[in-house]
């Protein structure tokens, strides 16, 4: 039967790991828990102040906050039809009962989000890989740039 593999950092598999490389160390696991999770956090948090494209150690690549400016209309490739991409307000599509799309004045036409280059990643088979932040990363794109309007311009727009 095939055993299940956990691929959480903190796992208890990954502390025993730890463990038998480290014997040296002794850390319960609760503290080593609490390393990983305030090296991840401060990581992104150093993402987010600074905009600048940073490597995560043992090959794993390099992770930014990447801008891009949204194409408003597009072509669909199979039908050739053209559609609006641009995302739906839903709130103010109810009131008003029509389709109003958010153009994103605030940030001048840009969205934000994560980006992991897989194109620095020494990982095997880095296609087969991908990259979801937590909620709470994403929200914390959107907190940043409703803060303080200079985030917008240290965030850059990478051609990967």
């Amino acid at each position: 039967m095939r055993v299940a593999v956990e691929w959480r950092s903190v796992s208890r598999v990954n502390y025993k790991d730890f463990c038998k490389k480290n014997p040296t160390i002794k850390v319960d696991f609760d503290t080593w828990k609490e390393i990983i999770y305030e090296y991840n956090q401060t990581f992104a948090e150093y993402i987010l102040e600074t905009g600048e494209k940073e490597k995560l150690p043992f090959g794993f690549g390099e992770f930014s906050i990447v801008k891009k400016k949204r194409v408003k209309i597009k072509t669909d490739p199979k039908t050739g039809r053209d559609f609006i991409n641009l995302p739906i307000d839903w709130k103010k599509t109810k009131e008003k009962g029509k389709v109003i799309y958010q153009m994103n004045y605030h940030t001048e036409g840009f969205f934000f989000g994560w980006h992991w280059f897989k194109k620095t990643t020494r990982l095997k088979y880095p296609t087969l890989w991908y990259f979801k932040p937590s909620r709470l990363s994403s929200r914390l794109i959107a907190h940043y740039l409703r803060v303080d309007d200079k985030y917008q311009h240290i965030y850059k727009e990478h051609k990967d």
